[in-house]
């Protein structure tokens, strides 16, 4: 099954392709997938035995594994939101969604699973907690997509264990990545950067074949006669065994009958070896959306500034919020029976605190100014609350002028005008006007 046949819907839903997997394969074993012009057959999980292809995914599935993602309350007449832990969904989402896994390890897997596959799924399986008691995680690999006549989703599944069976829309928490033209699944990374994936791990490989035969290209070797095939391979053999491989570099050969060995003047540098392979690693970040600071790549400047807290506001903003928004999307439709009142929030804060200088002076400014109370900021600092600072402070210095003193020593009314500060009567003024 081709790429034009999987992005049109209908389709296996995972990047390759192909035919379903065997029942006895691992967990995480990928499709079957196109060979690259590199010569290298490029699959999803295959893809990870590149570092930089690893570190992205890596990046992504653990950053977003760490974020607490929690039930919010609206309120419609005025916009405010609150914390829901009493919703079912809470403990589902925050702590525990299934029997066997932590959310960390659900949110980890899902994300590896989105960023190579471009989906995630897990079945929804009902319980004490209500429809949704537990979200058991499928691999994309082992998933078909199809649209029934009324517009709903259905999706089959290859179960190892349960067989082959079908699911309908409202049993499958599916989180897509970029949507395809049919809008069933998302596409992977990986299909589109595939001879970007190739070259790499062509490259590595080619490094680590340089550095197995001696750490040096090859070299010719001539006779002044011509060799009988059994005295050929006589000294091929030879010539391998004593020579082949980094245990026996440097080693002087001693050669016979007149044979010249001319080595092959060609190093790394020349076949800009190294160059081609920074610059994948430029390439595979952008496949993936990920600044090359974050990956250790420090070989070139960042132009969004020297700063940790400026590289991860900008991650966070432009390359974190769209997968979050996949998730929370997803949380919506498939998962949130009223989700006029109820939605699913990440809490980025985490990544985005300053350093303690910084943050000791945000929540003195947001506590002075009366935005926060003391025990709020203490809250978010990770203190425990003290009696007696739950109220806001009051500035001094501002006002509003419902609040300005009237010069009669009345309490201040809607009448005054900032700038008498406490002096006679605007119509005080007007009659001595008059009277002179």
């Amino acid at each position: 099954m081709g790429l034009f046949s999987t992005v049109l819907g209908g389709v296996k839903a995972s990047s390759g392709g192909g035919a379903w997997p065997a029942d006895d394969d691992r967990w995480y074993d990928g499709a079957v997938s196109s060979m690259s012009n590199a010569g290298r057959r490029v699959t999803p999980d295959g893809a990870m035995r590149v570092s930089a292809a690893y570190a992205c995914i890596g990046l992504l599935s653990k950053t977003v594994a760490t974020l607490p993602l929690r039930m919010y309350r609206k309120e419609p007449a005025t916009g405010k939101t609150y914390e829901a832990p009493n919703h079912p969904l809470n403990d589902l989402l925050e702590y525990q969604p299934n029997s066997w896994q932590s959310a960390w390890d659900f949110k980890a897997m899902m994300m590896m699973h989105l960023a190579l596959r471009g989906n995630a799924y897990a079945e929804i399986v009902s319980g004490p907690r209500g429809f949704a008691d537990s979200l058991e995680p499928i691999h994309p690999d082992r998933v078909l997509v199809d649209r029934l006549p009324d517009q709903t989703i259905r999706y089959t599944v290859s179960d190892p264990v349960k067989g082959t069976r079908r699911l309908l829309q409202d049993e499958v928490f599916h989180v897509r990545s970029h949507i395809a033209p049919g809008g069933l699944v998302g596409i992977s990374p990986v299909t589109y950067a595939r001879e970007t994936i190739g070259l790499a791990l062509a490259a590595e490989e080619h490094g680590a074949r340089m550095f197995s035969n001696g750490a040096r290209p090859s070299g010719v070797v001539t006779v002044e006669k011509t060799m009988s095939d059994a005295a050929f391979d006589r000294f091929k053999a030879q010539w391998n065994a004593s020579f082949g491989g980094i245990h026996n570099a440097m080693k002087t050969p001693i050669l016979e009958q007149g044979a010249k060995f001319d080595p092959i003047s060609l190093d790394a540098e020349e076949a800009q070896f190294i160059q081609t392979r920074e610059f994948q690693i430029e390439e595979i970040a952008r496949w993936f959306d990920v600044p090359l600071v974050l990956l250790h790549h420090m070989t070139k400047t960042s132009s969004w500034g020297t700063g940790v807290e400026a590289i991860m506001l900008a991650f966070v903003r432009n390359n974190l919020m769209p997968w979050l928004g996949c998730w929370t999307g997803a949380i919506r439709r498939d998962l949130i029976l009223a989700p006029n009142i109820y939605e699913a929030q990440f809490d980025v804060e985490p990544l985005i605190k300053g350093d303690s200088r910084a943050l000791a002076d945000f929540y003195s400014r947001t506590v002075l100014n009366g935005i926060l109370t003391r025990n709020e900021a203490r809250a978010a600092l990770g203190y425990n609350p003290i009696d007696g600072l739950d109220e806001p402070l009051v500035p001094t210095n501002t006002t509003t002028s419902q609040d300005v003193p009237r010069g009669d020593g009345q309490p201040p009314n809607g009448s005054a005008l900032i700038g008498h500060n406490g002096g006679p009567k605007i119509e005080d003024t007007t009659e001595q006007a008059d009277a002179n």
